[in-house]
């Protein structure tokens, strides 16, 4: 514990006062120019600051913190004024409830980003490897645009309110320069994209070579089972965007009911595009036969439980848990007083 007389002025801080500074837990009857003081003083050491306060005397500390953060009920008008948050019930436990919401926010957000980003690359995917190798099918163009615009934008809306993860409060608090697409979200994103167009091309092979072995490369075929694996694989990947490391039960994304009523509500629409004879023509579509549906709809499985396995490989332990970081050990002090 620091006491407020033993504290020097802040321009005649050394390093070592600075360190003691930053490893004490309490500081007891101090001014408000020392609370600026110390709030500088964290923020010299890299640290992101929170300053709670009422008074007027709080308001340069307030100021200066990277949060402030006053009282609604008690506080006065200045500490109001000048902080970044005021706690409108004057309860400690509704900062860990906005932090909580805001990283919950945050998360969805990039969510959102990942699903459109990962089902948009898989089209790409699929279209490009076809053209490349010269294949005999190919994606239309409306159905490029109804899975765009019909089976992919109803589950990210539902992606953007997920409740928080289970973990979403032991996790690192994120530098504040970090972007929205970290290195690692690229390479997840990017096997994901993998994952689902792999899946749909192998259906269309499997469908050639296996169910239709000798027969001549039926166009129509080939385009139909793309067509519906990749609206498949894309409904059944939202369920891969929850946190790394969790199980599927444990998953805020299947405890999610909008993510489940999304799902239920593209599968709807699809099965309505089978339905009527002027949307299947316009899509260039037509009802499959029962082992190429059940081959398409088990390649939209098989994009879920791969993005599982892929998370069960690479993320034993939830990415960016960890305990909070030992504080450094204080420097020898001298004694002031009995």
């Amino acid at each position: 514990m620091l006491v407020g007389r033993d504290m020097a002025a802040y321009e005649q801080l050394d390093a070592v006062a600075r360190q003691r500074w930053a490893a004490t837990r309490v500081f007891a009857r101090v001014s408000p120019q020392q609370k600026l003081d110390l709030i500088r003083v964290l923020q010299d050491a890299g640290e992101v600051v929170g300053m709670t306060g009422d008074g007027v005397n709080d308001a340069p500390a307030l100021k200066q913190a990277d949060i402030g953060i006053a009282m609604g009920l008690r506080g006065t008008q200045v500490a109001q004024e000048v902080a970044d948050m005021v706690l409108q019930d004057d309860a400690f436990p509704s900062i860990v409830l906005a932090i909580r919401q805001g990283r919950t926010i945050f998360e969805n957000i990039r969510k959102f980003v990942m699903y459109l980003l990962s089902c948009n690359l898989s089209e790409l995917l699929v279209i490009g490897a076809a053209s490349v190798m010269n294949l005999h099918f190919q994606l239309v163009p409306l159905q490029i645009l109804f899975i765009n615009l019909v089976t992919d934008v109803l589950p990210a809306l539902a992606l953007g309110v997920t409740p928080g993860s289970v973990t979403i409060m032991q996790q690192r608090p994120r530098p504040t320069a970090e972007a929205l697409l970290t290195r690692p979200h690229w390479q997840r994103l990017l096997v994901y994209a993998g994952i689902i167009g792999l899946t749909s091309l192998g259906a269309v092979l499997i469908s050639h070579f296996v169910l239709h072995e000798g027969e001549q490369w039926n166009p129509a075929l080939c385009n139909n089972i793309l067509f519906l694996a990749l609206v498949l694989g894309q409904l059944a990947h939202v369920f891969n965007l929850g946190t790394p490391g969790l199980s599927l039960a444990r998953n805020e994304v299947v405890r999610n009911p909008y993510a489940w009523y999304a799902t239920g509500l593209c599968l709807l629409l699809v099965l309505g595009v089978y339905s009527f004879p002027l949307t299947r023509q316009a899509l260039d579509l037509y009802p499959l036969s029962g082992w190429d549906g059940l081959l398409a709809g088990s390649a939209g499985l098989l994009v879920l439980v791969l993005g599982q396995l892929y998370h069960y490989w690479f993320f034993p332990a939830v990415a960016g848990l960890a305990d909070p970081p030992a504080l450094p050990p204080a420097p020898p002090w001298p004694a002031t007083g009995p």
